[in-house]
């Protein structure tokens, strides 16, 4: 238990210190699963107290190192006190994808890797599920689902090669910052393959919300900017 107590945050988790957001998500879980109580591998390890103890520290290293912000100032503590070299320190040094290939951005098939890890992953998460059994699906909805999954924008950019700007718009439902609606479908489809899920279900729930809140705007004599972008 002390020497757990001693371990850095990536050390903790089991990760390296590029190691992507979806990595650190995947090792967070697997984490809590191997010290979870009915846990045979552990059982007879640790009382209650000691598990809550380490569930604890799982939880804030997994709160730290998911936060690009709060990550950069924990490794710069890092640096600080002699445990990590400068260089290694470098946001160019990160993977932005769980897997890659020895060249500068991911292969097709690394790709087709990682969409069916998560598709795994989508299938199996209960509060993944509820959110896409909504009636439509908010830009809000997609943003925890990407957070549950452990991705970030800049992952799915990498994949997709759709500005960060138009898939924040999307999360955001800014949809004056999209092109047009043709676009917007496009950008969907490929936000939503990226992550391992359905995209023509994703795009018609997300299409029906958008529709709705137009129909429920207009119905109230309201003016929408954020709905500009989507009337073209």
């Amino acid at each position: 238990m002390e020497r757990l107590k001693e371990r850095n945050f990536y050390e903790l988790l089991g990760v390296q210190f590029n190691a992507s957001s979806f990595e650190i998500n995947r090792a967070y879980k697997e984490m809590c699963q191997l010290y979870h109580e009915d846990s045979i591998a552990s059982y007879s390890f640790f009382s209650r107290e000691d598990r809550e103890a380490i569930f604890a520290k799982l939880e804030e290293a997994y709160s730290t190192l998911i936060n690009e912000e709060k990550r950069s100032q924990y490794d710069q503590k890092l640096i600080d006190s002699g445990v990590f070299n400068e260089e290694m320190q470098s946001q160019d040094e990160r993977k932005t994808l769980g897997l890659r290939s020895d060249s500068r951005h991911p292969t097709n098939y690394t790709i087709l890797e990682i969409r069916n890890e998560l598709k795994a992953m989508v299938s199996s998460n209960v509060m993944i599920q509820e959110i896409l059994n909504h009636d439509g699906l908010m830009g809000k909805d997609l943003k925890k689902i990407r957070d549950e999954l452990g991705i970030s924008l800049e992952a799915i950019s990498d994949m997709t090669k759709i500005r960060i700007a138009f898939l924040r718009a999307i999360e955001d439902e800014e949809l004056d910052k999209v092109p047009s609606r043709m676009f917007l479908k496009s950008f969907l489809r490929a936000y939503a393959e990226s992550m391992g899920l359905d995209a023509a279900n994703v795009v018609s729930r997300y299409l029906k919300r958008m529709d709705d809140r137009k129909s429920s705007d207009k119905g109230l004599g309201l003016s929408s900017e954020g709905l500009k972008g989507h009337e073209r």
